[in-house]
């Protein structure tokens, strides 16, 4: 009976220690914290983004930093975190998830969440600035019931700026014959509005080698001299500010048949945010210059062999902006070592004694007349390497277009001793394709295993050599990349410039004495990106 009553004694005393005994002890993680608010703001990549001006169309990256790093912090669980972005007048609009169901413990801090898709910069006309805000939840576990908290963060101020001009380009005549001299009038245009905070629109700071007012550049036409229109900058040197027309001229004289359509290149960059001005819309009206403008291609297949026979394929087209009139006559330049046995063409008249074909029917624009066939024969100790002209004449095209009036068909032959070369497609250069920002894609058809070089065929110091391996015939492709002097080059004048490149091949397995096949062609290198 006694010790029932000690225990029931003890029992009643435990019971105001238990009343009283801070009831967090349950939850509270780590034990004895207090809890303090998180805080979030957002990611630094995003706040280096905004922290300067931004254009329309530019892409933000969007993430959050969130520091539970206060004293005495309790531990948190099911962080989300979200982000409100403005509609397109600047007003809030759309709400973003960056982060759901985060733990954090007490103590530490984690910065990230910009896997989801940035947010690009559409706000209207007239709009220059806009809130982005930041908005968190979280459960803290500071006692015996967890308690779910939110708040806001810090918010950043998108602050855009409209950099813009307008260029028209006037000549003084935009059609005749070859030659053609026409005066080009450029007039350049700052028309960037000001915000509606009173910031006012940014000046076009010139780029360019050429001089002070080096701005404006045209691939169809060069130099391009400055006339008039500045007046004193705002930024000091001279700039195209707000307002202002800058005049410039340029000559020239075109020589070929065809269309021409100005390729202008503002180089320069914005005042307020240093970065490329934008580039000025194209649909100028084009320069016609009226003929025909006859051209030429000459191929043949494979290596020749000592003693024996071949084929080349003579091809006759219209790259001008009228169709042909009159007779066109192909003459085909036979080298020492070759002797033609025939020659021959639909719709053609030809003539083995002076290797030459003729016709009168009419070669519409962008057209090419049957190829010419001509058979030759190989002498029994002939040179190893020559060369087949053949000229196109006539058409009616004027003296000024017949620059490209011939073509050269090198040609390699083997005596019968040599190996073959291996068989299947054959080597030929497919085509090319300016890539902008100094590169060209080229297409070479290759006739099987090997190695594929790509280099310059005048100075090694214009394009960067390319070597490729080759597994089977068929097509591969090689992008070329313009060395730093051509760069220099391209940045300097503004305009494109055709190289030429020599391709060779060498399959696996030639012996020392056999020659790679090689091939040349003219590629244009540009700076600015295709049209």
């Amino acid at each position: 009976m006694r010790e029932m009553k000690r225990c029931l004694a003890v029992a009643v005393a435990l019971i105001p220690a238990l009343a009283f005994a801070p009831a967090s002890n349950a939850n509270q993680s780590p034990v004895g914290c207090t809890g303090s608010n998180p805080v979030v703001r957002f990611a630094t990549e995003t706040m280096n983004q905004l922290d300067s001006f931004v254009r329309p169309g530019d892409s933000i990256v969007l993430g959050a930093r969130i520091s539970n790093m206060g004293s005495s912090a309790c531990d948190l669980s099911e962080i989300s975190v979200t982000v409100r972005l403005p509609a397109s007048d600047g007003t809030p609009g759309e709400v973003r998830t960056l982060a759901s169901d985060v733990d954090l413990a007490g103590g530490a801090a984690v910065e990230g969440f910009t896997e989801g898709a940035p947010y690009v910069v559409d706000l209207d006309e007239g709009i220059f600035n806009a809130p982005l805000s930041i908005s968190w939840q979280a459960t803290v576990h500071g006692g015996d019931q967890d308690t779910v908290i939110s708040g806001e963060g810090t918010g950043l101020e998108i602050k855009l700026t409209r950099p813009r001009t307008s260029l028209q380009i006037e000549a003084d005549r935009y059609s005749g014959g070859p030659p053609l001299t026409v005066g080009f009038t450029y007039s350049l245009t700052n028309q960037s509005p000001a915000s509606n905070t009173g910031v006012g629109g940014p000046s076009l700071a010139p780029g360019g080698t050429g001089g002070l007012r080096d701005l404006l550049s045209d691939a169809a036409c060069a130099p391009l001299v400055y006339q008039s229109g500045d007046q004193p900058s705002l930024v000091g040197e001279p700039a195209l500010d707000p307002g202002e027309t800058w005049k410039f001229t340029c000559s020239r004289t075109f020589l070929l048949p065809g269309t021409y359509e100005s390729q202008p290149l503002i180089t320069g960059s914005s005042s307020v945010d240093s970065r490329p001005w934008p580039q000025p819309a194209s649909g100028f009206i084009p320069v016609t210059v009226f003929g025909s403008d006859l051209t030429i291609t000459k191929s043949h297949e494979g290596d020749l062999l000592a003693g024996g026979s071949g084929t080349y394929e003579v091809l006759v087209s219209n790259s001008g902006s009228l169709a042909s009139t009159g007779t066109v006559t192909v003459t085909d330049q036979i080298p020492e070592g070759l002797t033609v046995t025939a020659i021959s063409g639909e719709g053609w008249n030809c003539d083995l004694a002076t290797a030459s074909c003729s016709r009168a029917d009419s070669l519409p624009v962008g057209g090419s007349f049957p190829p010419v066939i001509v058979d030759v024969t190989v002498a029994d100790d002939p040179p190893s390497l020559v060369t087949n002209v053949a000229t196109v004449s006539g058409g009616g095209e004027s003296v000024a277009a017949g620059t490209n009036n011939d073509a050269s068909d090198p040609t390699k032959i083997r005596k019968p001793t040599q190996p073959e070369p291996p068989k299947g497609n054959v080597f030929k250069v497919v085509g090319s394709t300016s890539l902008g920002n100094g590169m060209v894609s080229l297409k070479v058809r290759v006739p099987g295993a090997g190695i594929l070089i790509v280099d310059d065929a005048k100075k090694i110091d214009l394009v960067r050599a390319t070597r490729k391996k080759t597994r089977k015939s068929g097509n591969v492709k090689v992008v070329l990349k313009a060395n730093r002097q051509l760069r220099r080059t391209l940045a300097r004048s503004g305009a494109s410039r055709k190289v030429k490149i020599r391709v060779s091949f060498t399959a696996a397995g030639n012996p020392p004495n056999v020659s790679p096949i090689s091939a040349f062609r003219q590629v244009t290198f540009d700076l600015r990106p295709p049209a």
